[in-house]
């Protein structure tokens, strides 16, 4: 009885703390706390590349460059990563609008996180109505990629804008959010346009249960139908502005990358695995639970129509070196997962799942591949303390 006595008292204890009018936003400040306090931001990168002699950081500087002149950027051509950047306006524009003020752009985009795991429990709450199934689910995403990457990227790549938004576009039922929030997540990176995709999943798995018809043709009309005509119209519309620009900007522009093996090189299969894993920790017990309880409740059409998303969602990653951003961008099917056990499973089922999803995502060290064989982790605060006292000392203990 002694674990499920500390299981009990535990759930006890959450709603203990979390009776205040204002408990969802004590539980995202503490899941941010936690998440931070295990996965603390490499600021001092920024800071060097803020000073005069250190290191830069060579997507800001394309950014700058981007935001001076934006369909004429300078030094194009330098690197790969600004090669794929001439489509990826939202970090120029706020560059321009802040005078390159880098601090503020990173600050905006912490504060979307914390936002975005907000609006991320507000939804669970909705569905479930339970403070304790909220806050395990609410830790949990907390401390994988998809949020810990949204405070922690001061590289310039601006994920954490497309992942709010695109939570946006999802959660909301205005055309005019939707198709706005959409543009913006697009035009941030190419990874949020096939994210789009996702966005018809979800809508249409919420469909199926609203009208519990299940069948293959409806699954399909639902994915052109309500919410998801926005959708559809919002690739239209980035299509045609980016084949527009293409054409009359950069006509002879291509993707050098396209057509490489990538995923064949040593150098990245070494980090395929990690990456599978990492990107979603313990939230793979939702989908397993998720997967699980549409196949014993029969729905095959269900299963197999989202499936084939996931596959897209896995192929299209492991094609890029950065594996853990691009699977990160399929956040949509853990909201997914989380909404089948809910129409399938008691919620005293659904709280022990999340019980050690929260527990692994926790526990789990913050570790990610950049590619290039590079496998980085994200080191817990009290490392980052004694590695500046470390530095200060002059003790060397760190290279």
């Amino acid at each position: 009885m002694l674990f499920e006595d500390f299981y009990h008292s535990l759930g006890r204890r959450i709603e203990c703390e979390l009776a205040s009018e204002y408990w969802l936003w004590k539980l995202v400040a503490f899941s941010v706390l936690v998440s931070l306090f295990l996965a603390f931001p490499p600021y001092t990168l920024l800071l060097g590349h803020l000073s005069e002699h250190g290191m830069k950081l060579d997507a800001w500087v394309f950014v700058q460059n981007q935001s001076q002149d934006l369909f004429h950027p300078q030094d194009m051509d330098f690197d790969v990563r600004r090669e794929n950047m001439i489509f990826r306006w939202v970090l120029p524009i706020l560059s321009f609008l802040t005078g390159h003020n880098i601090v503020i752009i990173v600050l905006l985009q912490s504060v979307l996180g914390v936002f975005f795991i907000y609006n991320v429990g507000q939804w669970i709450y909705t569905l479930s109505k339970d403070k304790i199934t909220t806050s395990l689910f609410v830790i949990s995403i907390a401390n994988i990629f998809v949020c810990t990457w949204t405070f922690a990227d001061i590289y310039g790549y601006g994920d954490g804008f497309a992942f709010f938004f695109l939570l946006v576009a999802l959660l909301n039922r205005n055309p005019a959010i939707i198709f706005t929030a959409l543009q913006i997540a697009f035009f941030t990176d190419e990874r949020a346009v096939i994210a789009g995709g996702y966005l018809l999943l979800f809508h249409m798995l919420i469909k199926a249960y609203e009208l519990k018809d299940f069948r293959f043709v409806t699954l399909l009309k639902n994915m052109l139908s309500g919410n998801n005509a926005w959708v559809w119209l919002a690739w239209v519309f980035y299509f045609a502005v980016r084949f527009y620009v293409g054409q009359k900007y950069f006509p002879n522009h291509s993707y050098s990358t396209l057509g490489t093996p990538v995923l064949f090189a040593d150098a990245h299969r070494y980090g395929l695995g990690s990456s599978l894993w990492t990107a979603f920790e313990g939230m793979w017990l939702v989908m397993g639970g998720a997967i699980l309880a549409l196949w014993l409740t029969k729905r095959y059409n269900l299963l197999l129509v989202v499936s084939v998303g996931f596959v897209v969602l896995i192929a299209t990653g492991i094609y890029v070196h950065d594996i853990d951003r691009a699977l990160s961008y399929g956040f949509p099917f853990l909201l997914m997962a989380i909404y089948v056990l809910f129409q399938t499973v008691s919620l005293r089922s659904i709280r022990l799942i999340l019980f050690f999803t929260a527990v692994i995502c926790v526990i789990h060290p913050m570790v990610y591949y950049m590619g290039y064989n590079r496998i980085l982790w994200m080191e817990p605060f009290p490392v980052r303390v004694f590695m500046l006292l470390d530095y200060w000392m002059g003790w060397n203990f760190f290279s």
